[in-house]
């Protein structure tokens, strides 16, 4: 069973269709994101899940806590953040043998909206009303 099933979801997130709570980042990109267990030294492991119109771009398990993270909203955000900013690295950002394991349609994809999505996981700056807060817990259409 997942760790997050009692988990008071953030402002503006939703439960998918595949019962995990979920970012619906613009129209059309969502990312799913569920604590899976603890490792050894007590870090949550998040699985994650962006998709662009229903279609899978990335999946994976790769993404930790720190040490002795509570299962929170706030972490809940702060793993979206952390999981958003890898995935909208570009070249330039990181060593070019950072993408030798993409896909074709991950290139594809990273090329074309990486850095349009990558304001969304900004530190201290929403990436939908400009407030110095971080966008996972800004409800679409807010005033800021």
């Amino acid at each position: 069973m997942a760790m997050t099933h009692a988990l008071t979801l953030p402002p503006g997130w939703l439960i998918s269709s595949r019962l995990v709570p979920a970012w619906q980042i613009d129209t059309d990109h969502l990312l799913e994101l569920e604590a899976a267990g603890r490792t050894d030294d007590g870090r949550i492991r998040w699985r994650y899940r962006l998709s662009r119109r229903r279609r899978t771009i990335f999946t994976a398990s790769d993404i930790c806590s720190g040490v002795g993270a509570v299962l929170t909203p706030g972490e809940l955000i702060s793993a979206a953040r952390t999981v958003l900013h890898y995935l909208t690295l570009r070249p330039g950002d990181t060593d070019a043998d950072y993408f030798d394991t993409y896909t074709r349609a991950q290139l594809e994809w990273r090329d074309r909206y990486a850095e349009e999505l990558s304001i969304y996981a900004m530190d201290e700056w929403c990436g939908y009303c400009g407030g110095d807060h971080a966008s996972p817990g800004c409800p679409s259409g807010c005033g800021g």
